[in-house]
């Protein structure tokens, strides 16, 4: 797990290189084109499987580079018992959301092949909730939190629609407080399939 760390760290610092960003600033001299994403990372809670959704709006370049923000939160139900005090035990839920800003460069584009590399550092908050005796929502624990991620992933395009990808980073949680009950720091992985609707409708229209 430090070694993928590592490594996604180095990878983020090299797009930091001069090179690199005289290589951005000049696709950023084509005009931007608005997108939209749907994003779904798989990723882990303390010992629990997740999946992360979010929805990201923002300005690309050249089909190279990419910016924007989103919203990303915690989508697979995270429950376990927990005691709390005069109720016993509860049966309680994580709940995770935050705000985040994007970027995203694709170092590499050749044939069919593409791999990019996509960063993005998030404000929110997560809390454990639970129902007390009168069937009322109650929070247990609440903290602030501050999400950075650091990503790698890698495209193959065919039938020229559709791009089938993998990706995986790392999501480091800063939390404002230690009484969350959940350890939220780990690795996350992305895979699926793609479909190019701004092409179709494209060659549809003409």
């Amino acid at each position: 797990m430090r070694t993928l760390f590592l490594l996604l760290a180095w990878c983020t610092a090299v797009c930091a290189r001069p090179q690199l960003l005289d290589s951005i600033a000049l696709f950023t001299q084509e005009s931007p084109r608005p997108i939209i994403r749907l994003d779904m990372k798989g990723s882990f809670v303390s010992n629990h499987n997740v999946r992360m959704m979010g929805v990201k709006v923002g300005l690309q370049h050249a089909r190279r580079f990419q910016y924007g923000v989103g919203y990303s939160f915690l989508f697979t139900p995270v429950v376990q018992d927990r005691y709390v005090h005069g109720l016993g035990t509860r049966s309680s839920r994580l709940r995770m959301g935050y705000f985040n800003a994007y970027v995203d460069y694709a170092f590499y584009q050749r044939g069919p092949w593409e791999v990019r590399i996509p960063v993005q550092l998030g404000v929110g908050s997560g809390s454990v909730i639970y129902r007390d005796a009168m069937d009322r929502k109650q929070k247990l624990f609440r903290s602030g939190l501050i999400v950075y991620e650091p990503c790698m992933t890698v495209q193959y395009r065919f039938l020229k629609y559709f791009g089938v990808g993998a990706g995986w980073g790392y999501r480091l949680v800063i939390r404002t407080r230690h009484s969350l009950d959940e350890r939220l720091t780990a690795p996350i992985y992305t895979f699926g399939l793609r479909i190019f609707f701004e092409e179709i409708y494209r060659d549809i229209g003409r």
